[in-house]
């Protein structure tokens, strides 16, 4: 009794094992799905601009505001978001990405060569100045 249990064992371990492999391959499918950004190309990129825009305006108003509490991390927080849309802009008009550092710190001069590079590509991420608004 116990050879004919060992033999039925061994013939349907190669089933098993194929059947343990498909159920791990869809789950890591699955997985790298939702890591995927979600429709990234259906955002128009005068939004993207506009977005970026923003978030340059929030960070440099945030840098030159003096003496708030927790202005550290809510410029931390403002700054991911701004390398995280900046990413989709260099996704969208085929420029390369800003390299992240350690601990997911993106370096001022990496930003500023993928603003550049936008910048060539026709996507200018500063504030538009107002020319001519102030009276003499």
């Amino acid at each position: 009794m116990l050879l004919a249990g060992t033999l039925i064992g061994l013939l349907a371990l190669p089933y098993l094992v194929g059947a343990v492999a498909r159920v791990v391959r869809r789950q890591c499918e699955l997985i790298a799905e939702q890591r995927r950004p979600a429709a990234a190309s259906l955002v128009p990129i005068e939004k993207v601009g506009a977005d970026l825009r923003r978030l340059r305006a929030q960070l440099e108003a945030r840098e030159n505001r003096p003496g708030l509490a927790g202005k550290g991390m809510r410029m931390g927080a403002v700054r991911t978001a701004y390398v995280q849309v900046l990413t989709l802009a260099c996704q969208r008009l085929e420029v390369a990405p800003p390299k992240t550092g350690p601990h997911w710190h993106t370096p001022l001069a990496e930003i500023y060569r993928v603003e550049a590079q936008l910048r060539e590509r026709g996507l200018d991420v500063r504030q538009p100045r107002l020319t001519g608004s102030r009276a003499a």
